[in-house]
């Protein structure tokens, strides 16, 4: 072997260490987390729904988001507007998601021949799969049979009478960036096809019709499903076609939190933009109802199922929205000896059951999407000893401070304090961080502090039920109209006596052999509680009028 080549070969090899070290020094794919909320059929109660929350984490590289049919201009008047009013919004989360390497896909139907000569138009028209053609056109999910739509949109949706339909869109909305690198169609065999050959396996819904080309075109919900993706819709960067003078006779934007009900139900779950911008979702200016944000993480009483049915009347009775910022219910906070229903209830959420009947799921500690709290007007609590991040108890906090209404349930007496400290990293939750806390906030002061209340424990459980009565003199408060004395399966809580001066007794609880105790009260007239909230409690309309009254009283404080 010559000279020339020995130095070559030795050249070679020096290098190669530190080749490998700079490859290990490239950064890698830092995953999407996905915050992903969805509606399922309860184990314990047939033909009942839950909300849930799950935390998923995404290869950008898997990931597309699909936005349809923003066009520069819709036959609807009123649409166009929302549409530009949206697209800003949108641009925002698109070019976060783009330098993340989300691959962008436009989608604005019946207007390729605009985009004949984009790069991106021309490579989407390479990719036809057959056998995602055979997926891309079809009805109705098997999961949608037997559903009911939930607007009437046979007028087309307009409120104008004088839009016509027309095809009066060119392109898509020019707010929207468009990048040589993005894809540009409006088959779903050809988006399909290129997602199946570049492996991406998770797409995001973003624009409009909710109600029509959203969930129904060949790259819709409902086709992304067919083909087996990951699909989801961002809830927020979307909208309808709804006149509000067809059923259900809701507010336009009724009709899409309603929409989004279906969706999340039947079709798939939904997301919103906060994931992408870590900001507060979009919000319509033309919206201009209540909003309540609702925070419910417990495993006792059903709160994920009681509460949305509560938030599905107030959006249908009242048109107020509703937000919910979600925990996941915990096996370990019921009995060993659990109903086997119960484990089934768990094991859908994910969670594992161990022999015991327990599970300690490392996302207890934890409420999803608090960014709500930024537009919540009233704020409704049913959480059990849960300890959260620092900045996440601070944004509680600051809500609360600002002086909002807010509403407790049953066991939002206790629901900042975990009864011991709970680490970050025991959590499972967020490693600490460098200058931050070790563990995770509490806030064992919030029954004193917000309601008022003095929560010991509660009674035994009894056969014949706790009986509940209105205290003499309060007959005809506002928060009493329509409530009746009733009786329950509910044990009773040991709240006397309040810690407030300033709190108001509307209602009192009776066990024999006891002293009657509080059970529902005002405190500084913005903080409602009610240590009633047990699932048989909600099929008393006693209670169901309680909690009705109670939001229209602090809403109304808010209007006057």
């Amino acid at each position: 072997m010559n000279r020339q080549i020995k130095l070559t070969l030795l050249a070679v090899l020096l290098t190669m260490p530190f080749a490998g070290m700079e490859a290990a020094k490239k950064p890698a794919v830092e995953p999407l987390r996905i915050s992903v909320q969805q509606r399922v059929p309860s184990e314990l109660e047939k033909g009942a729904l839950v909300i849930t929350n799950r935390i998923e984490a995404w290869n950008p590289k898997e990931t597309a988001i699909i936005i349809c049919d923003m066009w520069d201009k819709h036959w609807c008047r009123d649409a166009t507007d929302r549409v530009a009013e949206m697209a800003p919004h949108m641009n925002e989360v698109l070019t976060i998601a783009r330098e993340k390497g989300v691959k962008i896909v436009h989608a604005p139907s019946e207007c390729m021949d605009f985009y004949k000569d984009y790069p991106g138009r021309k490579e989407a028209q390479k990719y036809n799969d057959p056998k995602i053609a055979a997926l891309a056109n079809g009805g109705n999910l098997p999961s949608e049979e037997g559903a009911v739509w939930p607007v009437d949109q046979s007028d087309e949706g307009c409120e104008n009478a004088d839009c016509k339909p027309a095809g009066v869109w060119k392109r898509q909305i020019e707010t929207l960036t468009v990048k040589d690198e993005d894809l540009i169609t409006d088959s779903g065999t050809e988006a399909g096809s290129y997602f199946k050959k570049k492996g991406i396996k998770n797409v995001i819904l973003v624009g409009v019709h909710t109600n029509m080309c959203v969930i129904g075109r060949s790259f819709g919900l409902r086709a992304m499903k067919r083909m087996g993706m990951n699909i989801v819709l961002m809830r927020d960067m979307t909208d309808l076609m709804y006149n509000h003078e067809m059923w259900p006779y809701v507010d336009h934007f009724s009709g899409l939190d309603l929409m989004v009900e279906y969706i999340e139900t039947y079709v798939c779950p939904s997301i919103v933009s906060s994931d992408f911008t870590g900001k507060k979702q979009f919000k319509f200016k033309g919206d201009k109802r209540p909003r309540v944000a609702i925070l419910t993480a417990e495993s006792e009483y059903r709160a994920n199922q009681r509460l949305p049915e509560f938030a599905h009347d107030l959006t249908l009775k009242k048109n107020i929205h509703c937000d919910y910022a979600l925990g996941i219910p915990i096996m370990g906070e019921a009995k060993k000896d659990a109903d086997p229903k119960v484990k089934a209830e768990y094991a859908a959420f994910g969670m594992p059951v161990d022999t015991d009947g327990k599970t300690e799921a490392p996302t207890r500690h934890n409420l999803e999407n608090l960014q709500i709290l930024e537009d919540a007007d009233l704020a409704i609590f049913f959480i059990r000893r849960r300890a959260l991040e620092p900045e996440k108890m601070q944004a509680i906090k600051t809500f609360v401070a600002s002086g909002k209404p807010v509403i407790g349930i049953r066991t939002s007496s206790h629901a900042f304090d975990a009864k011991g400290n709970v680490p970050r990293s025991g959590g499972g939750i967020v490693a600490a961080k460098e200058n931050a806390s070790d563990m995770l906030a509490q806030w064992p002061e919030f029954d004193a502090e917000v309601w008022g209340g003095n929560y010991q424990g509660h009674y035994g459980h009894l056969q014949t039920g706790t009986d509940f009565s209105i205290v003499p003199g309060m007959e005809n408060h506002p928060l009493l109209k329509g409530v009746q004395p009733f009786t329950t399966p509910n044990w009773l809580y040991r709240n006397r006596p309040l810690r407030s001066a300033n709190a108001v007794v509307l209602m009192l609880g009776s066990n024999p052999g006891v002293p009657d105790e509080p059970v529902a009260w005002i405190n500084n007239n913005r903080a409602i509680y009610t240590s009633l909230g047990h699932w048989d409690d909600w099929k008393q309309e006693s209670f169901r009028n309680l909690m009705f009254n109670s939001v229209d009283y602090l809403l109304n404080l808010i209007k006057n």
